[in-house]
């Protein structure tokens, strides 16, 4: 029975109690109707929420009264929002999820609910894996929908589309039906139509089957994110501006599907992965922010510098001007008494001569064949010798900046100082400038 089958699942899944104050989203379909009632039937305290996005004129008017109806007829509490979907703006159907998510997380908030319900059944879980492995996917995508997830709970996942039916019919429930749902526009649509039937042709059984395949691969993901927890703490680390994995990990006998759970968040796929060379140090990998540089022992996921960043430089500054933020950091700019001059190994921190600087001053970033004379030295040598030298990582070196006077580099912010615009024994006025990573 399907009241009973109903308790059961909320209780083996843990997805809510009798005395939480529960908001049902409600379209007005089938599915969600049939939720509404089975909680009113087990005396659940709970609400109704509906959104009207106007998107099949009078039909939509008429599934807000139906609703409004229901909820009068269950005495239950209604709320309910009319928008607008801006077809211009994308996906109608991406809006319209983020649109209901945002409001019902409003309501959850101003009204004191404890958990969001929604409709989701056996055939959308089994339809969902499915739309996820056309698209290429990885445990998380075939595993589907889950039963609770934050605040949303779905306790109809155990039933198949027509066991709600059955429910509904043999209680004489009435709902609505979107025409909208029998066209095939929607890969969804076509997968509910054309890919399902067949299969349940071959197997009648097939939606209790996933059902027990997706109850394995639950298990199997907790299994895996711990497995990948592991592999990040003993390869992943953070530095200023870096994510820094040890290359060491390419040891590892799965570790493409390794970095690619890791890298995900920055942008990389595994394809991409599986067509890079690892091996090649300077080999670089970009995503849509990130790029992905390997670095002699270790690989670096860096930010990548955007054209609005790019077109901050160059930029002209006045000494009067501090602080001045830069997109890659923070220069501070003081006069100094001799006394206050501490020349300590800090090439964050800059003394110069101020009588031998020519305003305005330029920020910029450097350039290959730039040049500076560093201190201690009758010549000048490449910045990009420098940053070799100080082995600095190669996605930092597209960020390393020059301080310029009377178009000399005064320093190489961060890493070198010139001869040039030293302190001397004579120099009256004395500029102090530090430097901070932003």
């Amino acid at each position: 029975m399907l009241s009973t089958s109903f308790l059961q699942f909320i209780k083996s899944e843990k997805l809510f109690q009798k005395n939480e104050h529960l908001l049902l989203a409600i379209s007005g379909g089938l599915d969600s109707v049939v939720l509404a009632h089975l909680l009113v039937e087990e005396k659940f305290s709970f609400s109704l929420a509906h959104m009207n996005f106007q998107l099949r004129g009078e039909d939509s008017n008429q599934d807000e009264q139906f609703i409004r109806n229901l909820a009068d007829k269950l005495e239950v509490e209604v709320f309910v929002k009319k928008v607008q979907i801006n077809k211009e703006l994308g996906s109608t159907q991406v809006q319209a999820r983020e649109l209901r998510y945002d409001w019902f997380d409003k309501l959850l908030e101003e009204y004191s609910f404890d958990k969001i319900l929604t409709a989701h059944h056996a055939n959308d879980l089994l339809e969902t894996a499915l739309l996820n492995i056309s698209r290429g996917t990885g445990i998380k995508g075939i595993r589907s929908i889950l039963p609770l997830q934050n605040r949303i709970a779905r306790p109809l996942l155990f039933a198949a589309k027509f066991e709600l039916q059955e429910f509904a019919e043999s209680r004489s429930i009435e709902w609505r039906e979107d025409l909208s749902n029998s066209h095939d526009h929607y890969t969804r649509n076509k997968i509910r139509h054309h890919v399902i039937p067949p299969l349940l042709e071959l197997n009648p059984n097939l939606l209790a089957s996933f059902q027990q395949t997706v109850f394995r691969l639950r298990a199997t993901e907790k299994a895996w994110e711990e497995k990948i927890e592991t592999i990040a703490k003993r390869y992943l680390s953070f530095e200023e501006q870096h994510v820094v994995i040890d290359l060491s990990i390419l040891n590892e006998a799965y570790v493409l599907a390794y970095l690619s759970e890791l890298l995900a968040v920055y942008g990389f796929s595994l394809q991409q992965l599986q067509a890079f060379d690892f091996a090649r140090v300077g080999a670089q990998l970009f995503s849509s922010n990130y790029v992905l540089t390997i670095d002699r022992d270790k690989m670096l996921i860096t930010k990548t510098i955007d054209q609005e960043n790019f077109n901050f430089y160059p930029r002209k500054i006045s000494l009067n001007e501090s602080p001045i933020i830069t997109p890659y950091g923070t220069l501070k700019i003081e006069l100094v008494k001799e006394e206050k001059i501490s020349f300590k190994r800090d090439q964050k921190i800059a003394f110069i001569a101020f009588e031998s600087l020519k305003e305005p001053l330029e920020i910029d970033l450097w350039e290959q064949g730039d040049k500076i004379q560093p201190i201690g030295m009758k010549g000048k040598k490449k910045i990009s010798d420098i940053l070799i030298d100080q082995k600095v990582p190669l996605p930092q070196k597209n960020k390393a900046m020059v301080l310029k006077s009377g178009g000399e580099i005064v320093w190489v912010i961060g890493y070198k100082f010139s001869e040039l615009f030293k302190v001397k024994e004579e120099t009256t006025k004395i500029l102090r400038i530090e430097y901070e990573n932003s």
